[in-house]
């Protein structure tokens, strides 16, 4: 009986997964206790990471919302990329493209995102840290959808 070899994990590994580990704890405390209740204390809790190691990726708290939004919109994407072979033709194809787009945007995962745009209203740093990131989700939706 051999016991399979273990190869142990690259930095980047590691790295990505703490990072990972550290968006999905934020995505989580975003939908349960929202922006305000959302502590960089507290992600690092859910991640079972240091303080140091969110601080190592995420200087400040804007900063790891504008990657959040950015992990939500990657995860959005996968969920939800719309199937547009089956639309029909002619003006019921935008209800359905509408629909489409109302499904993408619901959940828990457009939740969360939500709660970081109304946040950034009123947050200056959380604003400028997200407005690359919301300009590219917008673009990416846009693209995602079938041409008339």
């Amino acid at each position: 009986m051999t016991t399979p070899e273990r190869r142990h994990r690259t930095q980047a590994e590691r790295t990505a997964r703490t990072r990972a580990a550290l968006l999905d704890a934020t995505i989580d405390c975003l939908v349960e206790r929202g922006y305000a209740r959302t502590s960089m204390q507290e992600v690092c809790a859910r991640a079972g990471v240091s303080k140091g190691a969110v601080q190592h990726h995420f200087p400040d708290k804007a900063q790891l919302m504008a990657a959040a939004v950015e992990h939500l919109t990657g995860r959005l994407t996968e969920r939800h990329a719309p199937d547009t072979a089956g639309l029909p033709e002619g003006p019921e194809r935008v209800t359905a493209i509408i629909d489409l787009l109302w499904e993408s945007y619901s959940g828990t995962l457009a939740s969360a995102a939500m709660e970081l745009w109304v946040a950034a209203r009123t947050d200056p740093a959380l604003r400028e840290a997200m407005r690359p990131v919301d300009r590219a989700l917008g673009r990416a939706t846009l693209d995602r959808l079938p041409a008339p």
